[in-house]
């Protein structure tokens, strides 16, 4: 029964992508999202064997140190963007469908000067609060100091990422997004192995390292392909359109409240884990991490989707087409559950020992495991609802929706991990996606009068 109904499914599947135009521009751009996210979270996992196997019993310590930084980073980095990164994806695809190419320079420029402002001033308050930081983080003052100095490339890599996701150039946006680093983290890591003695105070921190100069490179490639795509696509009269004008002090007040929904999505994924570094130690994290990382896999779908049709729904709606909007959005929300429905069945099966691929003492954590695939596939079933309403206007929606789960989840935790460590911070993460994401079904309902949950045997 079960068989038959996944071979309806995809033989329709098939055919309804090939006579709709849009739902074959997402499915072909999200399969290259997903390509690329199943490569990088892929070469994740070999970089996390890879430190096993350089650390051996020490690992969990060493890779929960590696994630308190690269964590600190991005903390940094997400109030350096200041939204900026989103409010170009939304510009950038609008005005790019209207071929409005002096628009969107003139945007980028504004925009960029925000993050570079916003990132100076972040950097040396970060600096300057070295030590208290340090304690809070159970980091020396020089590691926090040096993390503190990239907080700016990571941005711009970011920015990058999503300017690039604008034009539909999905998959050099991914890469730099979601797969440039961990690839250059599993290149780097032997080669400094080759300069760094095993009994310096250095050795321990190589992977650190090797994340500082993967921002570095990953910006570059970035900066590079933004001018070349940019170029390329507005190539010929600049159009420029004075109604569309955007000041610096509109752009600003515009990326605030992405600021504060991508600040909320950013804690909601990694409280947990800096809370676990807080509350509990750095092999708490490395654990708790890598069962994250697994559920990243259930929801890599999703991802993949969502890098497209972010673009798709500011099209629509700078285009008032609603009907195209809910058609696109109830179709792919099918696909998604349906393609990720088998990961999921896979880890229920063996938890332990997809866990204990990394080492014995990471399957310690396969209850918290459990509990965050079926957390995931929550996420996968309620759909895009997030970036459609972010994509449409209602980033206030979003922002006050994802406030209020936050604060929800920290108590969670504050409760739960000291009592139950690990498990506990996957019980407060997978309710917490459950209630945000049925509110956000709700208000897509309320505001566009359809709902993203799919009809899964329509």
């Amino acid at each position: 029964m079960a068989m038959s109904l996944f071979s309806n499914f995809f033989s329709k599947l098939r055919s309804k992508i090939g006579a709709d135009k849009d739902l074959k521009e997402i499915a072909r751009g999200g399969l290259t999202a997903f390509i690329v996210n199943l490569a990088g979270l892929g070469v994740g996992y070999l970089f996390v064997f890879l430190i096993s196997v350089i650390y051996k019993t020490s690992t969990a310590e060493i890779y929960g140190e590696y994630i308190i930084v690269t964590l600190f980073i991005r903390v940094g980095s997400i109030i350096t963007r200041f939204g900026t990164d989103t409010t170009m994806l939304q510009l950038t695809a609008a005005f790019s469908s209207e071929k409005l190419w002096g628009n969107i320079l003139q945007v980028n420029k504004r925009l960029l000067g925000l993050l570079l402002l916003i990132g100076t001033i972040v950097t040396v308050v970060s600096i300057g609060l070295c030590k208290p930081l340090g304690i809070l983080l159970k980091l020396s003052s020089k590691s926090v100091v040096i993390s503190s100095v990239f907080i700016i490339p990571m941005a711009l890599g970011l920015y990058y990422s999503q300017s690039l996701r604008g034009l539909k150039r999905i998959g050099m946006s991914t890469f730099l997004r979601s797969s440039a680093l961990p690839i250059l983290n599993f290149i780097l890591l032997p080669l400094f192995l080759v300069f760094v003695h095993k009994n310096s105070k250095e050795f321990s921190e190589l992977p650190e390292y090797t994340f500082f100069l993967s921002t570095i490179i990953t910006v570059v490639i970035g900066y590079i392909y933004w001018n070349k795509a940019s170029s390329a696509s507005g190539q010929g009269e600049l159009l420029y359109d004075e109604k569309h004008n955007k000041s610096t002090k509109e752009l600003f007040y515009k990326s605030y409240p992405l600021l504060l929904a991508e600040s909320a999505i950013f804690i909601g994924t990694w409280v947990d884990q800096l809370l676990l570094g807080i509350l509990g130690n750095t092999a708490d994290v490395g654990i708790f991490n890598i069962c994250v990382k697994y559920a990243m896999v259930a929801s890599l779908s999703l991802q993949a989707v969502n890098t497209i049709s972010a673009a798709k729904f500011s099209e629509y709606y700078f285009k008032g087409d609603y009907v195209s909007l809910s058609q696109n959005v109830q179709k792919t929300t099918k696909t998604i559950f349906f393609t990720t429905l088998p990961i999921v069945i896979i880890y229920l099966l063996f938890p332990k020992f997809l866990l204990s691929i990394f080492g014995a003492e990471f399957a310690t954590g396969w209850i918290a495991f459990m509990i965050l695939t079926f957390g995931a596939l929550v996420n996968v079933f309620t759909g895009s609802v997030g970036v459609l309403l972010q994509m449409t206007g209602h980033q206030k929606t979003v922002q006050n929706i994802l406030l209020g789960v936050i604060t929800i989840q920290i108590i969670l935790n504050l409760l739960l991990i000291p009592r139950y460590g690990v498990t506990g911070a996957a019980i407060a993460t997978t309710f917490c996606w459950c209630l945000q994401n049925f509110t956000m079904v709700f208000y897509v309902k309320k505001y566009f009068g359809f709902s993203s949950l799919p009809n899964l045997l329509g």
